[in-house]
């Protein structure tokens, strides 16, 4: 995969943390359990940072804020009701995890938009 790829990916999973409760849904595969998704798909491309800071595709800023974003994740509540996809409509931890995204998006100079994970294989368990 290549930077640009790399690039995309991340900001695709940035995209899908920032997306309205319907449109996390209907990104998704009916089979999985969305709100787990939405976390780790960012998780696993956060990963991805330092590689991108390092090829200057992300900027410190965005490094930042991207960090912000994966901290929040890092510090998610032990409550039971986050796993329920409605909870993606009200709870307050996905109302900050949308606009810590928003803000991410922003300092990546990219455009709210749908995420487009087509790069993704999601494998029924």
């Amino acid at each position: 995969m290549t930077p640009e790829d790399q690039y995309r990916q991340l900001v695709d999973s940035v995209l899908l943390v920032a997306a309205s409760a319907d449109e996390q849904v209907s990104s998704l595969p009916t089979f999985v359990v969305v709100t787990d998704e939405v976390a780790t798909t960012f998780g696993d491309a956060f990963l991805l940072v330092p590689q991108l800071e390092s090829a200057g595709l992300v900027s410190t800023d965005a490094a930042s804020a991207l960090r912000e974003l994966d901290n929040h994740f890092e510090g998610m509540p032990d409550d039971d009701r986050l796993a329920d996809p409605a909870s993606l409509r009200d709870h307050p931890f996905w109302e900050d995890a949308r606009r810590l995204a928003m803000d991410a998006l922003a300092k990546l100079g990219e455009d709210k938009g749908p995420p487009r994970l087509s790069r993704i294989t999601w494998i029924r368990g």
